[in-house]
């Protein structure tokens, strides 16, 4: 019994194959080079931001483009991170030292506090350290028409 067990171990062992042709994927940052965010925001307004990046490699694909809030105090409210998240496929024949396209694309945020916002754009890593390219943006109050 002992040996059948054995031999039954060997034939599984030996018939599985560790080569493994499926495509790993795994995810990085791209670098956000510009951004349209206007040079005041006014409270109560909500607005679509479009932000321009870089894909690091013609391996990396667009994913998302992340943005959020710093936390839930209102100092935090008012900290906004953006990112854009590619995924890269290995095994896929694209070459990584291949610069890779630009791309763009938008997210909303509603201004909804008085004081400055801040936007925090990813450009990249130093060390181990995220570089953001820092935009404190004035928040006015709205307009409203005079009466004649």
């Amino acid at each position: 019994m002992k040996r059948l067990f054995v031999l039954a171990l060997s034939i599984i062992v030996s018939s599985c194959s560790l080569d493994n042709d499926t495509p790993n994927t795994y995810y990085e940052l791209a670098e956000i080079v510009g951004n349209d965010l206007p040079e005041e925001l006014v409270f109560g307004e909500t607005y679509n931001v479009e932000v321009d990046y870089l894909l690091p490699s013609e391996c990396n694909i667009f994913q998302a483009l992340d943005a959020r809030r710093g936390g839930n105090t209102p100092n935090e409210r008012r900290d906004i991170y953006i990112s854009v998240v590619t995924s890269v496929v290995t095994n896929d024949g694209c070459d990584p030292d291949i610069p890779g396209g630009a791309g763009s694309s938008k997210f909303s945020i509603t201004i909804d506090q008085n004081e400055p916002y801040t936007f925090y754009f990813w450009t990249g890593v130093s060390g181990t350290d995220p570089v953001y390219n820092e935009v404190i943006i004035p928040v006015v109050e709205s307009e409203t028409p005079t009466e004649s």
